[in-house]
C-alpha cells in the first residue's frame, strides 16, 4: 500500500551490477479469469485518459509535456527518456514529485526525528507481531539483505515501505540505477533548468507515521499478504506500464486487495486511493496554475496519477489546456 512512496525507503545495504536487469515480464492481469477480467474492464471504463503515458497539453503558446512515470529502475525506460529529453532540455520548467534533494533531506528527517521512523522505546516488532508474521517478514528482509534485528525497531509504516520494495527492484536500485524521474531530474540538472515539486515530503510521510501503532500494523499485515509475491505483482505492474495500461493496473491492485480477505477491504482501497491519488492530485491542482503560468514545461509524475476526474489531465484540461496523447 506504500508502493508509491517507496523512493524513500532504500537502505542502500548492497552494490550488486544488474546492468541489463528487469524485473521480469510477468502480467498477473494476463491470468485473470474471464469473470475478474470482465469486472476490471468494468472498472476502468469510466475514467477519462485509462491508458497512455505520454501526453501534450497546449494553451495559447504554452506548451507543457506531461509524462506518466514509474519510480523503479528499468531498461526499456531508454526510449521514453530519449523521447522526452528535448523537451526538457528546451522547458522553461521541469516538475516532479519530489526530486533527489527531496531524498537527501528524508536521510536527514530519519537523523533529526528519527522516532518518526524508528522505535525508540518499548516492544521491538518482533514483540508486536506474531511469530509466523515475523519468519515471514524476516524471509523477505533476507532476500534484500537487511537484517531482520535492525529492522526489528522500524516503524510499521517504514517496514511496510521497505517491503513493498521487491527483491528484483531493490537490487536495481542498490545498484545505482533510476527511475524515470531521477534520469529526467539528470538531464534538467545537465542543461540548468529549474526544478518544481508537488509534493511536501515530510507531510505526506507524516500522512502515515501519525497513524496510530495498530492501524500501521493492519497496514504492515496487507503488505505481506498482498505483496508475497512481489516480483510477480510488480512485474504486472511495470508491463501493464509499458502497455500504457496505467488505470488497469491501479484497479488491478483493488482486486487484489480484495482477494486478501482482509476485513473492509474495498473501503480500505478506497482510503488508499483517497489518500494516495484523489487528495494528492487535488493539492497539485492547486499548485498547477502558478508553476505554469506562461511557461513551457515538463510534468513527470507517477503513471496513475494521470488518469480519472481527479487526475493530472483533466486538471490542466480544466485550466484552459487542449490535451493530446503524444
Amino acid at each position: 500500500m506504500f508502493r508509491t512512496l517507496s523512493l524513500v525507503a532504500l537502505l542502500g545495504l548492497l552494490a550488486v551490477p544488474a546492468a541489463a536487469q528487469v524485473c521480469g515480464t510477468e502480467d498477473l492481469i494476463a491470468d485473470l479469469d474471464p469473470d475478474l477480467r470482465a469486472r476490471l474492464d468494468e472498472m476502468v471504463a469510466p475514467h477519462p485518459y485509462p491508458t497512455g503515458t505520454l501526453f501534450r497539453a497546449e494553451r495559447g503558446e504554452d506548451t507543457v509535456v506531461v509524462v506518466g512515470t514509474i519510480h523503479i529502475p528499468d531498461p526499456r525506460l531508454a526510449p521514453i527518456v530519449d523521447a522526452v529529453r528535448p523537451h526538457v532540455e528546451d522547458a522553461d520548467l521541469l516538475i516532479l514529485e519530489a526530486t533527489a534533494e527531496d531524498e537527501v533531506a528524508m536521510q536527514r528527517l530519519a537523523t533529526e526525528q528519527p522516532e518518526m521512523f524508528f522505535i525508540t522505546e518499548g516492544p521491538t516488532l518482533i514483540d508486536l507481531l506474531s511469530e509466523a508474521e515475523w519468519d515471514q517478514i524476516t524471509e523477505r528482509l533476507n532476500a534484500v539483505g537487511i537484517p531482520a534485528f535492525f529492522a526489528a525497531k522500524f516503524q510499521p509504516w517504514y517496514l511496510s515501505m521497505t517491503l513493498a520494495i521487491p527483491p528484483c527492484a531493490m537490487t536495481l536500485l542498490q545498484s545505482g540505477q533510476k527511475g524515470m524521474d531521477r534520469q529526467l531530474e539528470e538531464i534538467a540538472n545537465e542543461r540548468g533548468i529549474p526544478l518544481a515539486t508537488l509534493d511536501d515530503t515530510e507531510a505526506l510521510l507524516r500522512i502515515f507515521a501519525d497513524e496510530p501503532l495498530e492501524k500501521q500494523l493492519d497496514g504492515l499485515r496487507i503488505t505481506l499478504e498482498t505483496q508475497e509475491n512481489g516480483d510477480a505483482a510488480t512485474s504486472t505492474l511495470i508491463e501493464g506500464y509499458f502497455d500504457g495500461r496505467v488505470r488497469e493496473t491501479w484497479e488491478f491492485a483493488r482486486i487484489q486487495l480484495e482477494q486478501s480477505e482482509f476485513p473492509d477491504a474495498g473501503a480500505l482501497f478506497e482510503e488508499i486511493n483517497q489518500t494516495l491519488l484523489i487528495d494528492r492530485n487535488a493539492d497539485w491542482e492547486t499548485k498547477l496554475p502558478e508553476l505554469l503560468e506562461g511557461k513551457d514545461a515538463v510534468i513527470a509524475v507517477g503513471g496513475a496519477h494521470l488518469s480519472g476526474e481527479d487526475g493530472v489531465l483533466r486538471a490542466l484540461e480544466r485550466m484552459g489546456y487542449e490535451v493530446s496523447a503524444f
